[in-house]
């Protein structure tokens, strides 16, 4: 990232973009559009509903944690006819539910999570996502990948996905503030121009993208830092990738359950494991390890004060990263 400042209107960059843009095909499984903004993953998915969706169009939105609510309240700001399929935090969707809730009123889009950060929560996507492509063939498959791409097994052609969105700061190992979106043609097609200065419209960074340009100013520093990321996913390969997280994950959270910590709910995600600890406070929890120089997120919103979350993105995919943090958590449990 401290590479020397190109000009984004010249050939240089162009080859920066080129090289971007290939990297994240691979990155999303795809032979499709993709593409990059400015923002955080929330406004990555945010950005994709007004990019795909029109007022009062029918979108079905599923909410089962503090992001995919996001996406139910930015659908009414966006005025579109909502139905929520509303689950308890830590609860995947069925097909089932989706096609009961929807009856005769097939949705044109539908926003999935794919694996949920507030609760560690995982979506079994291939299975879902065809099954709603074979019940409504048109429909518009929008997904928050934000905490699976790079980290989870994720075939946007495969699957028949329309739009995932994900974002630098979780298995791109970047700062925050670089989206990041693969598209299918079924998708591009719902992308309509409205005015050059729209920057939140995908439109706009795809017809730039033709012809490797960026409609406003470029993050520069944080796309060198994309590509590196890019080159280094590329190189060890995301099976190999997906397999240590896997690893890392299973190993983390079968010890953890050991030692005082209950793993969330019925489906958890390989890419973190948010868990309860049963024997004390998990604020004295994370005051201890911050001592020890260990850091682990919190719960949010209603699951705030309740959980831990642990990361096992990116360069945190390290058994000795997992056996540092269980290391610290049975020295902790004897205390209380």
């Amino acid at each position: 990232m401290a590479q020397p400042i190109i000009h984004h209107r010249g050939p240089d960059f162009s080859s920066l973009m080129e090289d971007v843009l290939r990297g994240l095909r691979y990155f999303f499984q795809t032979e499709q559009t993709t593409g990059l903004m400015i923002g955080s993953g929330t406004f990555g998915v945010e950005t994709g509903m007004y990019s795909l969706f029109r007022q009062e169009e029918t979108v079905l939105i599923v909410n089962n944690g503090k992001f995919s609510s996001r996406w139910v309240e930015y659908g009414e700001v966006l005025g579109l006819d909502i139905q929520e399929l509303s689950l308890e935090w830590g609860e995947a969707p069925a097909f089932e539910s989706i096609v009961d809730l929807a009856g005769e009123n097939a949705p044109s889009g539908i926003v999935l999570t794919h694996s949920e950060t507030s609760t560690g929560t995982l979506t079994d996507l291939e299975p879902l996502a065809l099954r709603l492509r074979q019940t409504w063939p048109d429909i518009c498959i929008l997904v928050d990948t934000i905490t699976s791409t790079g980290a989870l097994p994720f075939y946007l052609d495969e699957w028949e996905i329309d739009a995932a969105v994900s974002a630098s700061q979780k298995a791109l190992m970047n700062p925050a503030g670089i989206v990041c979106f693969g598209l299918s043609s079924r998708g591009r097609s719902r992308l309509k121009p409205t005015r050059a200065g729209d920057f939140a419209n995908w439109y706009n960074y795809v017809r730039s993208a033709e012809t490797l340009s960026f409609p406003f100013t470029p993050p520069l520093l944080g796309i060198y830092g994309l590509q590196a990321a890019l080159h280094h996913i590329q190189e060890r390969r995301l099976p190999s990738i997906w397999n240590r997280v896997h690893q890392c994950s299973r190993k983390f959270k079968l010890e953890v359950e050991k030692i005082g910590g209950k793993v969330c709910g019925a489906s958890p995600s390989d890419s973190l494991t948010a868990f309860e600890w049963t024997t004390g406070s998990t604020d004295d929890v994370r005051t201890y390890l911050l001592e020890r120089n260990i850091e682990l997120a919190g719960g949010q919103g209603i699951w705030k004060g309740k959980i831990l979350r642990m990361s096992h993105m990116g360069t945190s995919a390290q058994i000795e990263i997992v056996d540092r943090v269980l290391s610290a958590l049975r020295e902790y449990s004897p205390r209380n």
